[in-house]
């Protein structure tokens, strides 16, 4: 069984994006379903992944989150496609 509180990774998660000096790379989507878009995936992964996670690897970000939510990945910017 778990400790009842939410998963450490989600709470980073939640951390980082809640962050009001990453806007400019990932933030709350305008839409009201709570979700966050990643707009410089380059420069999350570089600066932000080693910060909380301690690595910086997009994708193993976007498969671990996946185990938590469901994700679309046709929400993001067609570049991350």
């Amino acid at each position: 069984g778990g400790g009842g509180g939410p998963a450490p990774f989600l709470l980073k998660t939640y951390e980082m994006v809640d962050d009001p000096s990453t806007d400019a790379v990932v933030s709350w989507s305008d839409a009201s379903d709570a979700s966050f878009v990643v707009w410089n995936s380059p420069e999350f992964a570089a600066r932000l992944l080693p910060t909380y996670f301690k690595h910086s690897n997009f994708s193993s970000f976007i498969r671990q989150l996946n185990t938590y939510v469901g994700l679309s990945l046709s929400l993001f910017p067609k570049s991350l496609n």
